[in-house]
């Protein structure tokens, strides 16, 4: 691998067989080196293309404005959390996630806390990501010496969420958040109910709004319609779809567009399952 520029001591920019453009993370990967200069492979532990031209130009930037103690800091903090989560994050997460950092750190240094409005929800929706995040500010405190506060760990656990769905959007996964919140909000106050959190299918349908929710935002609509089972669930779970109903109501008001058929008709079996447990256990 030929270093088409050089970026600090621990990542280059080179070329792949392609001709595109790749950033290279190494420890002492470019340690006096220079452009023009060959490094083996077996050198190189990250390897990744970026999306394009703005995100290159960004991470060339992002290199030089933060110290290398923390993009070292950064590329720890990511393989911790991928082995702990048993996942590979987008490449986008080391330019998002070293700004957020690198920012996180100053603040520290100058006693400013940023409250994080979505910090009980992600600790109750992502709890993998949040203990994972946990860890990622103690590996701070570690290298460091500051101890960030929990709404730090809030904020680094949306990022391990963000990077996995592939968003590339950081508000979008904080949107999401807060959608899933307010409908668990309706389907709690509509059936008057506190759910059992611990319940599988408590779970499977945070996993079922999760998942909505980023497609939803997305604008991925199906356009599956199933007339007849959308009028069995109407009349066979009267009470859950008029709780869907109302979450239309709240999607029509807040977001400007309602859910499709298909959509409805399976938040409405996954809100029967979850009251009808709540129900029988009571």
């Amino acid at each position: 691998m030929v270093i088409e520029k050089v970026l600090n001591n621990n990542v280059v920019i080179s070329k792949n067989e392609l001709g595109e453009e790749i950033i290279c993370m190494g420890k002492g990967l470019a340690f006096q080196k220079k452009p023009g200069d060959f490094i083996p492979s077996e050198a190189i532990q990250k390897e990744f293309i970026l999306k394009d031209s703005i995100s290159t130009y960004q991470f060339q930037q992002l290199m030089a404005d933060v110290p290398l103690e923390e993009v070292e800091l950064v590329k720890q903090m990511v393989d911790q959390a991928e082995e702990k989560l048993n996942v590979s994050f987008s490449p986008n997460i080391y330019l998002t996630l070293t700004d957020h950092v690198h920012y996180a750190i100053s603040r520290a240094k100058e006693n400013i806390q940023l409250p994080n409005p979505l910090l009980f929800e992600t600790k109750k929706f992502y709890p993998d990501e949040y203990q994972a995040a946990k860890e990622a500010i103690q590996l701070i405190e570690q290298k460091t010496g500051l101890l960030l506060p929990e709404d730090e760990a809030g904020f680094i656990a949306s990022h391990f969420v963000n990077s996995q769905q592939g968003n590339g959007d950081m508000q979008l996964t904080m949107k999401a958040t807060k959608m899933v919140r307010d409908i668990l909000s309706i389907i709690s106050k509509f059936f008057g109910v506190v759910f059992d959190e611990e319940s599988l299918n408590y779970q499977r349908i945070i996993t079922h709004l999760q998942f909505f929710a980023q497609r939803y935002l997305k604008g991925e609509r199906s356009d599956e319609t199933d007339e007849f089972l959308y009028a069995l669930v109407q009349g066979k779970y009267p009470k859950a779809f008029h709780c869907v109903e109302r979450i239309n109501e709240y999607l029509a008001q807040t977001q400007q567009q309602e859910m499709g058929v298909a959509e409805q008709i399976y938040l409405t079996i996954h809100i029967q399952r979850v009251v009808n447990e709540k129900s029988t256990q009571s």
